[in-house]
């Protein structure tokens, strides 16, 4: 890929709208009536899509619930990438006053409303907002291409006179070829703590462990700093904490590829990662052993059961009226 920086309507299967930003060094696909989501980060040296695929591909656009009653709902229109996960993440939840609040939140499914797009220099970006149904929230985004980069700088209003407590996240989920037997994972944060309702197929619910070691079912230690291969079927879930005094920071690094991505956002408004892999693991529905993937989503809240099962201290609460800014990015890297 050579010349200016440039955004230009993308064709995609299944019928979304789309837009690719394309800069000298990569290319970023948003699809903004889905969740203003990004569904494709491709290097342009090695040609590789860093971002899962969902096995099913993009799903056919379709129109309905903007608030997923449960997790198969959510994964109907779920086409891999990365979500904002607000004001909810995890499962379903009676919202305060009233009413529902959906699987994973309904910032991630609602149409967005693309306000601007240009270049500046090397680099490409959109401006995007929606307002929420479900709860008095507006969400507004830049997201920046540059270089080999991608920034998302967000801002979570309350447009509401009254406070409110929600759950804010982002859900980037890596894939093959970037994922790979023996890539490696590293990370600023110290302590990881295995899920307590579902650790996944080889963790002791509840145990935490000094990164990158985690406490086994039998006890023992697993190495979670290296990527399982695809016949070992291993499933995941808990929480990167205790981010370090040099940032909140993860990085998946595949050496044989000569491709790395380091994520990076702000742990005043994310404290925490959510730590998702679920690769060759689960039969059945929905993922028929066919998922391979890996996600560190940058959170507000845990635990990720949805904000019936949060703790108000761990809430991100907002006074009527205020609003939170906060900037996460992606770069690609070639190691070493």
């Amino acid at each position: 890929m050579t010349g200016a920086a440039g955004v230009a309507a993308a064709a995609l299967d299944g019928g979304w709208p789309a837009l690719e930003l394309r800069t000298h060094a990569a290319s970023l696909t948003v699809l903004p009536e889905k969740g203003c989501d990004l569904v494709s980060f491709v290097d342009a040296r090695t040609g590789v899509d860093v971002l899962f695929r969902a096995p099913w591909g993009i799903p056919p656009r379709a129109s309905g619930a903007w608030n997923a009653a449960d997790e198969p709902e959510w994964l109907e229109r779920y086409p891999g990438g990365w979500q904002v996960l607000c004001p909810n993440g995890g499962a379903a939840s009676p919202a305060p006053g009233g009413g529902t609040w959906g699987f994973h939140g309904e910032a991630s499914r609602i149409p967005w409303q693309v306000t601007g797009t240009g270049t500046d220099g090397q680099a490409a970006w959109l401006t995007a907002r929606t307002r929420l149904t479900a709860a008095p929230l507006r969400l507004q985004r830049t997201i920046r291409l540059d270089g080999a980069g991608v920034s998302i700088t967000e801002t979570c209003e309350n447009t509401g006179p009254d406070p409110i407590g929600v759950m804010w996240s982002h859900h980037p989920a890596f894939g093959a070829p970037l994922l790979a037997d023996g890539a490696r994972i590293t990370t600023g944060a110290r302590t990881f703590l295995a899920d307590a309702k579902s650790p996944g197929t080889h963790l002791s619910a509840g145990a935490s462990g000094a990164w990158p070691l985690a406490v086994a079912a039998d006890g023992s230690a697993r190495d979670l700093s290296i990527v399982p291969g695809h016949d070992e079927r291993v499933a995941t879930f808990g929480y990167l904490t205790d981010l370090g005094t040099d940032g909140a920071w993860a990085e998946i690094t595949n050496a044989s590829l000569g491709l790395g991505v380091r994520l990076s956002w702000d742990e005043t408004v994310w404290p925490h990662a959510w730590f998702w892999q679920e690769l060759h693991a689960s039969p059945g529905h929905p993922w028929w052993r066919e998922a391979y993937v890996c996600a560190i989503e940058p959170a507000s809240t845990i635990p990720g059961h949805g904000i019936a099962g949060a703790r108000e201290e761990e809430l991100l609460h907002l006074a009527g009226g205020e609003s939170r800014t906060a900037t996460i990015e992606a770069t690609m890297f070639e190691p070493g």
